[in-house]
Parts: structure tokens; C-alpha cells; sequence
């Protein structure tokens, strides 16, 4: 009897392995595609990584390889020559006769595209003179007042948006006309105005009434459109681009760029703005894709200073961010085909 209560004891545990054999089998397979969506993952990410960091060197290259070109480049009309071309005595005395250069030896200041290529990618730089762009510290109402109104601000919001900019930026207390002094900046519980030229373009949303007449894709017009540089002049019509022209309204049907009213322009202004030499200063526009099908795009200007050998430049950052590929408006094809040239080392390819 005993014999046989010991066999069904072991009959009733053999009913319970195939059970147990499919929850280990189970088990096992759940960790291993969470095991493997795991390494999935973590792979996409090392690889995004990965494309970021040779992206960021690219533009790093590409950056160094342009202030070269940049600062040792002679100014002539309509840009710098990069052919490194020598200047007799005449042109010196004359001016130096641009017809005599190489094809492609101007880089154009007037928004040209040059090619920086490397192993791992190309990189798109724009170029531009400041002169081209509307200075936001400058005292220029009447040019302040276009702009604002040229971007979709009507008449009065306008005004407005100027004479607060004017008030936000003057050494004064003196409200102007539609204007905020720190009086008004109270009643509204907002940080005093800085009494200084502004620092970042993100910081006109500190102007008393500009967070609210500032949209997204304005501010994204207005860091295209102006510089917050204090050394440019008033503006130079060689250098505006057809998109800037026409947003201040000063192009004609026949798609030339006319010249601004002497109104609050002084004589040097009104001098200076016929001049097709390009400043000691120019923005520059870099773009290179990611692996990822993401656009890196950092935007710079330099300031020569040929008088201080111990400051030959100064950089200032205006912005980078990182964009779909798609919405990359700063990318387009490089002029011409022509290239930046770059130093032969040994992870860079000479064009």
C-alpha cells in the first residue's frame, strides 16, 4: 500500500515539468527582447552621439578654417579675395581692379556660400556683411520703424515696438512717445530696463511690450535680419539681401534696392551706404547634417581689428540650434561650387 501511494505522489510531480518548462522558456524569451530592444536603443543613441560629436568637429573645422581665410583675405568690392592675389603699388594707390582676379576668388559678402569639406561631411558657410543687416543698437528709428512694419507689425505696434527698443537700450530716463521708462516697467512688475546695448537677441523679450508683438517665427526673422553689433554702419545697399530689401522697402519693381530717405540719416550714413567695400565685420552662417537626418546650424560674426595685434578679432555667438533637414532655410547649394581653403592636415582634404 505504502508502494503505491509513493508512485502516485511521483505521478502527480512529473504533471507539473512541462508547465514549468514553458513559463521558464517564457520567461526567457521576454528578457531576451527586452534584452535586445535594450541594445537596439542604446545603439541609436551611441550612434546619435556619435553623429553630434563629428558634426560638432566638422563645424569646429570649418569655423577655424574660415576665420583663417577671413582675416588674412583682402577686402575688395563685393567681398575678400581668397586667391590671396598680391597688390602692386597701383592697386594700392587706384584701388584693386577685381576683373584680374580668378573665377571664384571672390567670396561674395553679399550672402556668398563656400564648401569646407572634410572626411566625415561637408560644411555650408554663408557669408555676409554686417552692413547688411539692420542694426537693433543703433539709434535708427526711421529704419527700426520699416523693419518692424516689414515683418507684420502694423503702423502703431510699430512705433511702439521701436521707441521701447529706443528706450530699453539709450543712457536716459526720458520716456519717448510710446516709449517705457523704468516708471512704466513697475507697474508692470518687470526687471528695470538695461540702460545698454543689448547682449542676445533672446533678450528683447525683455523690452516692456515685446513678448507680446514678438511670435516664434518673428524673433526667427529678426535674429536673421539684424545684428547687435555696435560698430556697423547705418547700412550698405551692396550687401542687403533681396529679402531684407524688400522687408524695409527699399526695393523696386525692377528688383534694385533703393536708398533710404536722409531722414535721420547723417551725412555719413547717407555717404557710407553707396560704399560696395565690405566692414571689418561679417556673419557667418554654418550647416553640416547629421547621420541622424538633423541639420546643426551656428550662426557667428567676426569683427576684424587690424590696429590691435594683440586682438586681431573678436567672435561673437548669435545662435546654433539643431533643425530637420527639412526646415534647414540656411542651407542651399555653395557658390558656384567653390571651396574655403583649408590647411593640409591630416583630417582635412585640400580642395
Amino acid at each position: 500500500m505504502s508502494g503505491s501511494v509513493a508512485e502516485r505522489s511521483v505521478n502527480k510531480n512529473e504533471g507539473f515539468v512541462l508547465p514549468y518548462v514553458l513559463v521558464v522558456i517564457f520567461v526567457l524569451a521576454l528578457t531576451s527582447t527586452i534584452a535586445v530592444r535594450s541594445i537596439g536603443a542604446a545603439g541609436q543613441v551611441i550612434t546619435a552621439l556619435d553623429a553630434d560629436f563629428m558634426a560638432r568637429q566638422r563645424l569646429a573645422s570649418a569655423e577655424a578654417d574660415t576665420l583663417y581665410v577671413f582675416l588674412t583675405s583682402a577686402a575688395v568690392k563685393g567681398g575678400i579675395d581668397t586667391s590671396y592675389t598680391p597688390w602692386t603699388t597701383n592697386d594700392m594707390v587706384d584701388g584693386f581692379d577685381v576683373t584680374k582676379l580668378p573665377s571664384n576668388a571672390i567670396w561674395s559678402a553679399s550672402g556668398g556660400q563656400r564648401t569646407s569639406r572634410y572626411p566625415s561631411g561637408n560644411v555650408t558657410v554663408s557669408y555676409r556683411d554686417v552692413s547688411g543687416l539692420v542694426p537693433l543698437n543703433r539709434n535708427a528709428p526711421e529704419l527700426l520703424d520699416r523693419l518692424f512694419k516689414g515683418v507684420g507689425l502694423k503702423s502703431d505696434v510699430a512705433k511702439s515696438a521701436a521707441a521701447k527698443l529706443g528706450d530699453y537700450i539709450d543712457s536716459d530716463n526720458r520716456r519717448r512717445f510710446r516709449g517705457g521708462e523704468r516708471a512704466d516697467y513697475r507697474l508692470k512688475r518687470m526687471p528695470p530696463p538695461t540702460n545698454a546695448y543689448l547682449r542676445a537677441h533672446e533678450e528683447v523679450y525683455r523690452i516692456l511690450g515685446w513678448k507680446k508683438m514678438i511670435t516664434p517665427p518673428l524673433y526667427e526673422r529678426l535674429r536673421r535680419y539684424t545684428t547687435l553689433t555696435t560698430s556697423t554702419t547705418y547700412y550698405r545697399k551692396r550687401f542687403l539681401s533681396s529679402d531684407v530689401a524688400r522687408t524695409l522697402g527699399l526695393d523696386d519693381s525692377d528688383g534694385k534696392i533703393r536708398r533710404l530717405s536722409s531722414q535721420n540719416m547723417d551725412m555719413l550714413d547717407a555717404l557710407t551706404s553707396t560704399v560696395e567695400m565690405p566692414t571689418q565685420q561679417g556673419r557667418f552662417i554654418f550647416s553640416t547634417s547629421q547621420a541622424t537626418g538633423k541639420t546643426i546650424i551656428r550662426a557667428i560674426e567676426v569683427e576684424r581689428s587690424p590696429m590691435a595685434p594683440d586682438r586681431p578679432f573678436r567672435r561673437y555667438v548669435v545662435f546654433e540650434e539643431t533643425r530637420d533637414a527639412s526646415d534647414n532655410s540656411e542651407s542651399e547649394n555653395a557658390q558656384n561650387g567653390a571651396s574655403i581653403p583649408i590647411f593640409p592636415t591630416s583630417d582635412r582634404l585640400i580642395q
